[in-house]
């Protein structure tokens, strides 16, 4: 049983005993570039995420026994320039463009604080308080979380960080990609051959026959095999 975070994964993490080695082990824990490469392509659906989850919807204040209509319309415009300004603060907060450099330890960072809880309550504090530089970004394992919008990749791929990437999806890709190639060639081919009996007289019922495996006999000639596919 390792009992220094020497095993483990981002998938089947170590559970350590204290705040030091918890923020040492996440620090150097392997991410793979499959993960990164989707936190990347993620990013700004990731970002509208994270921030409405932090500003909450807007809501017109009830109107007041008491209130003139023009005091409701004047709170309404305060309540809706304090939301604007919120709304302001966290898109400055959350960046548009993900630092591709810093997305690893922003990862690292996030599961962090997301698996403080395997720690006894004083060094779970510890954790949370705990002082981090991620980038061009310094606070909280939190704050950096925040700031690099994983809440919102997390709420969107609730699985991402917990199973083991589809070793085959590159394989079905490419399978699929031969597929469309194999059926692509399949209608040219098809096609010439077709076109190849026309020349010769057979009529559209005789390539019809040919085409499902059955003998279509002699060819009925130029004038008839053209009457057949104008009258088809």
């Amino acid at each position: 049983m390792s009992e220094n975070g020497t095993d483990g994964s981002i998938y089947f993490p170590e559970r350590l005993h204290s705040a030091d080695e918890h923020l040492s082990w996440w620090s150097t824990v392997p991410v793979p570039d499959e993960v990164l490469q989707s936190v990347m392509d993620d990013y700004t659906s990731s970002r509208a995420v994270t921030i409405n989850s932090m500003v909450p919807d807007f809501e017109k204040p009830a109107k007041q026994p008491g209130w003139s209509q023009a005091e409701h319309e004047a709170r309404s415009r305060d309540k809706a320039e304090e939301y604007n300004q919120s709304l302001r603060r966290w898109k400055e907060h959350v960046p548009e463009k993900l630092d591709r450099f810093a997305v690893r330890d922003a990862v690292r960072t996030h599961l962090a604080w997301t698996y403080r809880y395997t720690l006894p309550a004083d060094e779970q504090t510890k954790v949370e308080q705990a002082r981090l530089t991620v980038g061009d970004f310094r606070g909280t394992p939190a704050e950096v979380s925040t700031h690099f919008a994983m809440p919102g990749f997390a709420a969107r791929h609730p699985e991402a960080f917990t199973r083991l990437p589809d070793d085959n999806t590159v394989l079905r890709r490419q399978l699929e990609q031969l597929r469309a190639q194999v059926d692509a060639v399949d209608t040219t081919t098809k096609k010439m051959y077709v076109s190849d009996m026309v020349e010769q007289g057979y009529s559209s019922d005789q390539i019809e026959a040919d085409l499902r495996g059955e003998r279509p006999g002699a060819p009925v000639g130029g004038r008839k095999a053209l009457k057949s596919f104008k009258k088809d």
